[in-house]
């Protein structure tokens, strides 16, 4: 199958009467953007493929690309049938359409904001706005390409605008020369992005930070600590001068009330009347009182839910052992009891009793606003404790493990779990390898479902040993080899 990429063609602006269509502008990219207004809209329309199909958004950010990340390892696991459980039992192929629609959409990004930037030179603006909008293209574009290396590894490396005939067949382009755009592009943002946007400019735009930040952890993707050193610093100092703080209480980092919380770096927000997504739908808790009608589609498997220690407030942060809303049957108003089976229980205590074979997490449906079937959850895409854990990874490596720990503990205090070398059971980890273990697992309690789990395993080198055991655990075969990853679907993609 032949997949070519896709180009913006067109943008059309139509108005009309109930009589007949009167056409008002006939625009295409040969002259839509010839004003300060046309690149605006350009850039919100970049924006906007983050999170496609606003009002009823789940593809890319919005769900799917939780399932190329955190399903295709040991965190996510599906009760449905069909795409998801074949990306949690790894034997996807090349029509999943979760693979399919990421590198669509991904592309779509980064086509469009060849475009922009294409045409920006030409439009008559202020030098300095203009210099932001490229950042912010530059940004988006960079970001794009960091998920799509993350994904595929090498991928067809497109900076210009080109006929979309021409993309079939497309060379490979290794990940170190992607890297080199990624790099270009986030120092371009570093030095000229604003360190933070006010309310009427949008909060959610790329900043300075977010720069700052993608490009640390492509340094860090690349084992170049010294160079993450530099950025990832950069990103810990803005915190030090206020523009980024943790927040006291990690449960109100996820509530919907709390749009935009100082924690995030970069994200995506949505208001139920313009931009609603499908979030708390896909990623609430089956029939629960708590939050009615979801469908608990994304969930976490139980094998890594219980890797939380039990005195992790984190690990309560799930739906678990809860009466359902549902009846259980015409004679009775009580639905069915929830529960988390023990490990090797197989038999329910009674017929009440249902055993959950997943659970599903609380960031995407805590202290809610409203019932609504679109929410205004906010998507962090990236946050301030995944930085602080990149700055404990690069001290480890760079200066060992006692230069890490601080970086460690900071979060585990936050979350209000235990110290290492601060609680009985807890010792201080006294090697890289340790700490570096220590270090892996903090990031998957802390960023569950937040599109990282799959890269962090493959940049510490534990994806194939860590999800074979997965697999192992849930009585399937160990498949996974070194070459089982995403990056070969590419090569049957375009064979």
């Amino acid at each position: 199958m032949k997949y070519s990429i896709i180009i913006l063609a067109v943008l059309t602006a139509v108005g009309c009467t109930k009589l007949e269509p009167e056409l008002y502008s006939d625009l295409t990219t040969a002259n839509a953007y010839s004003t300060e207004s046309d690149i605006n809209a350009a850039l919100t329309g970049i924006y906007a493929d983050l999170a496609p199909f606003p009002g009823d958004g789940w593809m890319y950010y919005n769900g799917y690309l939780v399932m190329t990340t955190d399903y295709t390892t040991d965190m996510g696991f599906s009760t449905a049938a069909g795409d998801p459980t074949k990306l949690s039992n790894f034997t996807y192929d090349a029509n999943n359409r979760y693979i399919r629609y990421n590198w669509q959409y991904m592309y779509e990004v980064i086509s469009n904001a060849n475009v922009l930037l294409s045409k920006i030179d030409a439009v008559t603006m202020d030098e300095t706005k203009k210099k932001r909008i490229i950042g912010q293209a530059k940004f988006l574009r960079a970001l794009a390409y960091r998920d799509l290396t993350d994904g595929w590894g090498p991928v067809p490396l497109i900076t210009t605008v080109i006929p979309p005939g021409k993309t079939l067949d497309m060379d490979l382009s290794p990940v170190s020369e992607v890297d080199k755009v990624i790099m270009e592009d986030c120092k371009y943002g570093i030095e000229n992005l604003p360190l933070s946007w006010n309310a009427n400019e949008g909060l959610s735009r790329a900043t300075k930070g977010a720069a700052a930040t993608l490009l640390g952890q492509v340094y860090l993707r690349a084992h170049d600590y010294t160079n993450a050193k530099t950025y990832i610093d950069m990103v810990l100092d803005l915190k030090t001068q206020g523009i980024y703080q943790l927040n006291p209480d990690f449960k109100n980092v996820w509530s919907e009330s709390n749009k935009f919380d100082k924690g995030f770096i970069f994200c995506i927000l949505h208001e139920p009347a313009l931009n609603g997504g499908e979030i708390t739908n896909h990623f609430g808790p089956m029939d629960s009182r708590e939050v009615p009608d979801r469908w608990q589609y994304y969930a976490v498997s139980l094998e890594f839910w219980r890797k939380y220690n039990d005195q992790d407030p984190r690990k309560k942060f799930f739906y678990y052992n809860y009466e359902g809303a549902a009846a259980r049957d015409a004679t009775t108003s009580h639905g069915y009891y929830y529960m988390l089976p023990a490990p090797g229980q197989t038999t329910p205590p009674n017929d009440t009793t249902k055993f959950l074979k997943n659970v599903a997490t609380k960031k995407y449906s805590y202290e809610m606003v409203s019932n609504s079937y679109y929410d205004g959850r906010t998507i962090a895409v990236l946050r301030i404790e995944d930085v602080i854990l990149n700055k404990a990874e690069i001290e480890n490596q760079l200066s060992g493990p006692a230069a890490a720990l601080p970086y460690l503990n900071q979060i585990r205090a936050r979350a209000g779990a235990p110290q290492y070398g601060a609680a009985p059971g807890f010792p201080t980890p006294t090697t890289k390898e340790d700490m570096a273990r220590k270090i892996l697992d903090e990031r998957g309690f802390e960023l569950v479902f937040e599109y990282k789990r799959r890269p962090d395993l493959i940049r510490f080198g534990k994806y194939e040993s860590t999800c074979n055991d997965y697999l192992i655990a849930r009585g399937l075969a160990p498949v996974v080899k070194p070459n089982l990853n995403i990056s070969r679907i590419l090569w049957w993609m375009l064979s």
